[in-house]
């Protein structure tokens, strides 16, 4: 309980660290407020995706294993199988992440 108490202050220590940085080289509020829910929606979406992933991959994990225990012949197969699945679920995180850095270096105030 202690360790998740630490991971979220120091979450909400990046959220506002990160608002008051870009705040310093910024006046305009809509790019004050741009800035802020872009890091709130990267933070939320990173971690709902590492999450996901996580999970996805332990679930596969167990039926590998399972499958391999219950028949132990098969067992190559399943692991090459497994190893591209990983690779699927690992690629979607992948994927969040490349979209979180468009967001923070895709400065729409641009003129």
């Amino acid at each position: 309980m202690k360790k998740l108490f630490v991971t979220l202050m120091v979450a909400l220590l990046v959220v506002f660290a990160a608002s008051s940085v870009f705040a310093a080289e910024a006046t305009d509020p809509a790019k004050l407020n741009y800035y802020g829910l872009a890091t709130l929606g990267a933070l939320i979406g990173l971690g709902a995706a590492a999450c996901g992933g996580g999970a996805g991959m332990g679930m596969g994990m167990r039926g590998m294993l399972e499958g391999a225990a219950r028949n132990p012949g098969v067992a190559g197969r399943l692991m090459t199988f497994f190893i591209i699945g990983l690779a699927l679920i690992e690629s979607l995180v992948i994927y969040v992440l490349v979209f979180v850095l468009i967001t923070f270096y895709a400065n729409p105030f641009v003129k």
